[in-house]
């Protein structure tokens, strides 16, 4: 088990009571994507990366109730959350899987199969050979004509700004009401990022072919 299941699997009962409050733009930042995501489809194939507790995908079905989605994370305890979430629904499937390291046999199976790949503050916590690595793999399971979301977090590469940024942060959450315990907590967590900025990240993808 490494660093991320342990934290992760922590604070799984509480991650999703948490997340408005730990996001200020908690609204936008989830449900901005579902305006980028058209199709004729009504009931699109979709691969949720890093699914976590299945919070996004709760937040896709609002626009596609009748989706099929895989929910791939390597933390069994957020995945048994998802699980419960998403109880009685036959459309909804499950993956425990580490997604920097796939093994063949899923790989060619998911191969130009999903009308969607969505990731949710989840590929932040890789290197940026995994990241690499990871966006390949969902072009790969594209169908044509698909689309990535990656909803995450970058730094400014500008570090005065950067500290600007963490503060005012830091300000609002603490406005939202929650406990120092949560903060402590999700600062243990934060070490555990591997942010980069967008100068950084954009390159990643664009070489992808």
């Amino acid at each position: 088990m490494n660093d991320i299941q342990i934290q992760f699997g922590k604070i799984s009962k509480k991650y999703d009571e948490q997340r408005p409050k730990l996001i200020p733009c908690f609204f936008d930042f989830y449900y901005l994507p579902l305006v980028l995501m058209k199709t004729d489809n009504p009931e699109p194939r979709i691969l949720d990366v890093g699914a976590g507790t299945g919070l996004f995908s709760s937040i896709v079905l609002t626009k596609f109730p009748k989706a099929k989605i895989t929910l791939v994370d390597v933390t069994e305890k957020m995945l048994d959350i998802a699980k419960d979430r998403f109880k009685g629904n036959d459309n909804i499937t499950f993956l425990r899987k580490d997604i920097t390291n796939v093994d063949e046999e899923t790989s060619k199976s998911f191969e130009k199969k999903f009308d969607f790949v969505i990731s949710g503050l989840a590929i932040h916590h890789l290197t940026t050979d995994e990241k690499k690595y990871v966006y390949g793999k969902c072009f790969e399971w594209l169908k044509e004509g698909g689309l990535f979301i990656n909803a995450d977090q970058v730094i400014s590469p500008d570090p005065v700004l950067e500290a600007q940024n963490i503060e005012l942060w830091h300000n609002k959450i603490r406005e939202s009401g929650i406990g120092e315990e949560a903060i402590d907590n999700l600062k243990e967590r934060m070490k555990l990022d591997k942010l980069e900025c967008l100068a950084i990240k954009i390159p990643l993808t664009s070489k992808i072919e």
